[in-house]
């Protein structure tokens, strides 16, 4: 999904939520976002002040968390940081690994008052 759809679709949700909850408005929301996920945190931003106008997310604080890209080698298991495509294990030397984060994309937390 592109950033725009990924956004519009966490806002409505957390929209919703805070609807439910009989909140009048969303002050802060945290999210993460796996630097394999393929969005851009940027745009992200960008889209969610678009977005939320006139909506019970106007002004809300948008903190975006990246997660780095995290593997474990399937050779002798040690876990390491794989980032800018770094995927020979640090120990051992082994390619041969699997993912354990950094594709991820959820939200953390959502304030509303």
């Amino acid at each position: 999904m592109d950033g725009l759809t990924v956004t519009r679709e966490i806002l409505k949700q957390l929209i919703e939520k805070a609807q439910s909850e009989g909140a009048s408005r969303i002050t802060r929301i945290e999210i993460e976002v796996g630097e394999l996920s393929g969005l851009d945190t940027k745009e992200i931003q960008t889209h969610f002040e678009n977005l939320s106008q006139d909506t019970l997310a106007q002004g809300a604080k948008l903190s975006i968390i990246p997660i780095p890209l995290k593997v474990r080698c399937l050779s002798c298991s040690t876990e390491y940081n794989a980032g800018g495509f770094k995927m020979t294990c640090s120990h051992c030397g082994s390619i041969s690994s699997e993912l354990i984060s950094g594709n991820e994309l959820r939200v953390k937390e959502m304030e509303v008052g």
